[in-house]
């Protein structure tokens, strides 16, 4: 029986293990939603990141700030294909 599982689940190659210093707390990907670990995607840092702040408004509360998904500075995607996808205006059909 050991070997049966032995041949039918065979143990993941090391590279595809999270090495250390490797995030592994899973974020959704902003093209499909799909829920993965930081490590295994695409991280991409926004350089002309924005926060709106608020505040200036007289209705708001001091101090909150509203951060979008592109104004927080970081987009996550499951790999490149999705990146791109997203950067070309696609929208994800499941």
């Amino acid at each position: 029986m050991w070997g049966f599982y032995k041949f039918m689940y065979p143990r993941a190659p090391k590279s595809m293990m999270p090495k250390k210093g490797d995030v592994i707390t899973p974020r959704q990907c902003d093209f499909c939603g799909n829920s993965l670990a930081e490590y295994r995607g695409v991280l991409e840092s926004n350089i002309n990141a924005k926060t709106i702040d608020v505040s200036a408004d007289a209705g708001a509360n001091m101090g909150s700030e509203i951060m979008d998904k592109s104004a927080s500075g970081e987009l996550f995607f499951c790999n490149y294909e999705h990146q791109a996808d997203f950067h070309a205006g696609k929208v994800y059909q499941p």
